[in-house]
């Protein structure tokens, strides 16, 4: 018997759902990209915007520098106060569990003082939890960031004797 084209896609289909880890592989890339369309919806419509539509609702943030903030709302208002400052970054690795139904991801952020200057006047680094819903989407969970040290000045060194 001759299999065609979408016929072998289907048996192949159908085989990478069965095996858990190719699932699993599956969905992190899936996550990693959730987080990379997640970072360009900040640059197109905003920060807040873009963290509103991605958090669930009890979703937690913990900045850098500064008090936890909790539920969707709230942190969509702190980060109106943003004013024309827009927040990018970059996502680096993914992974999701076993169940499929939580993941994370880290990667490094820049806040630029506008999205068109893209002058940047923060950095760090992030890491995300994720909650995956009944309907399949990925939902933050959690959002930790860290904020980068300003580069020390060299010490000077002493005159040898």
């Amino acid at each position: 018997m001759r299999l065609t084209l979408p016929g072998f896609m289907l048996v192949f289909t159908l085989a990478a759902c069965s095996d858990p880890a190719a699932q699993q592989a599956a969905e992190t890339q899936r996550l990693l990209q959730t987080d990379r369309a997640f970072a360009a919806s900040s640059l197109e419509q905003g920060t807040a915007a873009a963290f509103y539509a991605n958090m669930s609702e009890d979703a937690l943030q913990l900045p850098a520098n500064a008090a936890p903030v909790q539920g969707r709302n709230k942190i969509r208002d702190r980060l109106g106060d943003l004013g024309a400052q827009v927040l990018d970054w970059t996502p680096r690795q993914a992974e999701v569990s076993r169940s499929l139904d939580l993941g994370w991801t880290w990667g490094e952020w820049r806040l630029y003082r506008s999205a068109a200057s893209k002058e940047v006047i923060a950095s760090g680094k992030y890491l995300n939890i994720w909650k995956r819903g009944a309907d399949g989407a990925w939902k933050l969970a959690l959002d930790i960031g860290n904020q980068a040290e300003q580069d020390l000045p060299q010490a000077e060194t002493a005159p040898s004797s």
